[in-house]
């Protein structure tokens, strides 16, 4: 028995759905990061293109590599491949991320020494600052740019850092982005144009925004731990051992939980390792035959230790529920002092994945 991550065909095609509904005539660019946010790279990318969705992101160049063996749409690298990388980016017809004109130098001759032209979207940086062109840089180096011959200027992006919380800032972003956009439209003919991450398609994409693009590049929206879509994800464990218990007696590293007699503590194939966190020992609860069953003692890295003294007739390998798809991850999330897609995507590599 394994350890593993249910994914909701159901609760992923809604979500698609709904996402389409609210961006009308607008495109996907679904992110597949950090292996689908934990949910399987590889499996999610070819439901969601079974699904109608034809472009996809990612953050590295190994991630790209893996996810084009099993989709044939346009793959975006939204970080910086460096000199090394580009050559397999180039081979494999992937999507590079340019930040600035040395990079794009560098893209420019590999693409020369391949005979052929790669495919580029420019960043911008509108008040992230993190990776991106500004507007000085941009036009200090246009003439540049406009030399490149073995690059097709594919797209041209920004990241919105704090569309859910501060709505005076986000205008100021997509103004910086409209003022950048004019300018580089008069040169290059954008086929992707992506402003909107998850939390901008959430409170913006009914809005007039008054930049006209063509793709929301959305991640937790997909995996539904967002208003009104639907979570994705049930966690399951099996059950290794049952330990009957006689008398007072210590649970787990540094006896952080004393059994009582006649307790049975059974213990489960999941540990910090696999991505639940040391943080939440002694303070939430699992399910085995839709019973609560506290985490007693500390979570080990392998294995964690569960109360199933009110669960009749429990055995090895019945199957604990970490998390069902109703769950609030929210909630766990903040005991474990997480944001979701932290909880979600540090989900361990041991885990098998399963649509469902």
């Amino acid at each position: 028995m394994k350890t593993k991550l249910y994914i909701s065909r159901e609760n992923l095609k809604y979500n698609v759905e709904y996402i389409k509904r609210a961006i009308k005539n607008k495109k996907i660019i679904a992110m597949v990061k950090a292996n689908a946010y934990g949910a399987g790279d590889t499996l999610i990318s070819q439901e969601l293109e079974r699904l109608g969705i034809e472009d996809f992101g990612v953050a590295n160049i190994d991630e790209a590599i893996r996810v084009r063996k099993v989709v044939n749409g346009m793959i975006l690298v939204t970080s910086v491949c460096t000199c090394d990388e580009i050559d397999l980016a180039i081979e494999n017809d992937i999507s590079l991320s340019v930040s600035d004109i040395e990079n794009l130098i560098d893209i420019n001759s590999k693409a020369k020494n391949h005979n052929k032209k790669a495919k580029v979207h420019i960043k911008i940086d509108t008040g992230m600052t993190r990776l991106g062109f500004t507007f000085d840089t941009l036009n200090e180096n246009l003439n540049k740019l406009l030399c490149l011959e073995n690059i097709i200027f594919e797209g041209i992006y920004t990241h919105l850092s704090c569309a859910d919380i501060d709505e005076e800032y986000t205008k100021e972003q997509f103004s910086e982005f409209k003022k950048i956009l004019d300018m580089m439209s008069k040169y290059f003919n954008f086929k992707y144009i992506h402003v909107l991450n998850s939390d901008g398609t959430e409170k913006y994409a009914n809005e007039d925004i008054e930049i006209e693009y063509t793709h929301v590049r959305v991640g937790l929206m997909l995996y539904g731990y967002t208003k009104d879509t639907k979570p994705i994800l049930k966690l399951t464990a099996p059950i290794l051992h049952i330990n009957h218990i006689t008398k007072y007696t210590k649970v787990g590293y540094g006896g952080t939980f004393i059994a009582k007699p006649n307790m049975k503590i059974a213990v489960i194939k999941m540990g910090y390792a696999d991505g639940i966190s040391r943080a939440l020992s002694n303070k939430i609860k699992v399910k085995v035959k839709n019973v609560e069953c506290p985490i007693v003692g500390n979570i080990c890295m392998d294995m964690a230790m569960i109360d199933v003294t009110n669960v009749d007739n429990v055995s090895i390998n019945e199957e604990a529920v970490i998390w069902d798809y109703d769950n609030n991850l929210y909630e766990i999330s903040k005991i474990s002092n997480k944001i979701v897609y932290e909880t979600i995507s540090t989900l361990g590599t041991r885990i098998e994945r399963i649509l469902d």
